[in-house]
């Protein structure tokens, strides 16, 4: 029986080393949380095929994040904000070369962690081809894939990561769904998750979920920029 697919994204681990940004508090776990997400992905993996996300670059992908997974020999992604290097509280890029180099995979968050359904043409030219750029020169090698920020996008989004030659393009949309369309959605972890009813609501994920998650997907990847504004506005 083929192992269901299902990503965990993470955020900031441990104390923040830097001010949080508007709305990112949550999605800073302890320590202690994060290390019992990767014993309970390492002890159910016989019937799940777990993937693992790191989004923004915190500087405690390589503090912490890095040395745990390499403890349990576990691979993992990194989408880091090229825009942010040698600022505090982020990836430098002897560190992002150096998780490179031991065969983890860089991709790109952006310059600047901006709502690229908000950025004009230029903006969001920089944002995904400038980003990938920068990070090729640091790893040596081609970046192609990219993590959406805030879980926003919409056709132009999509159709702009295309022409930017990224194969994998990944957002915030949850559980998984049944086709490989763009994005591929990713459950984000926050603060005081109960890992263990994680693993069981993975395990047990109804198909009727999953088709769920399908449509709405496809929906919001059909929106135009016009009525995403539109959407914004009503706060919806």
């Amino acid at each position: 029986m083929r192992k269901q697919a299902f990503i965990i994204n993470f955020h900031g681990i441990g104390e923040a080393s830097r001010p949080y940004e508007a709305g990112e508090r949550p999605f800073w776990i302890s320590r202690h949380e994060f290390l019992n997400v990767l014993d309970l992905v390492r002890s159910n993996s016989d019937v799940v095929d777990f993937k693992l996300t790191f989004d923004d670059g915190n500087s405690s992908d390589y503090e912490i994040a890095a040395q745990e997974l390499r403890k349990r020999s576990l691979e993992a992604s990194f989408f880091v904000l090229a825009g942010k290097f040698q600022q505090p509280g982020y990836l430098t890029q002897t560190q992002v070369r150096e998780l490179a180099g031991e065969g983890f995979q860089i991709g790109s968050h952006g310059l600047n962690h901006v709502d690229w359904t908000g950025a004009d043409d230029r903006e969001l030219a920089d944002e995904l081809s400038g980003s990938k750029s920068i990070l090729e020169e640091v790893v040596g090698r081609p970046v192609a894939s990219a993590a959406i920020p805030f879980g926003l996008y919409d056709r132009r989004v999509l159709n702009a990561l295309r022409r930017a030659g990224y194969r994998d393009v990944y957002s915030s949309d949850g559980s998984a769904r049944l086709s490989k369309a763009w994005p591929t959605p990713r459950y984000s972890v926050q603060g005081g998750l109960d890992a263990g009813r994680l693993v069981e609501t993975v395990r047990h994920g109804r198909l009727f979920d999953r088709l769920n998650n399908e449509l709405r997907l496809r929906v919001k990847a059909s929106l135009s920029r016009s009525i995403v504004r539109r959407m914004k506005q009503l706060g919806r």
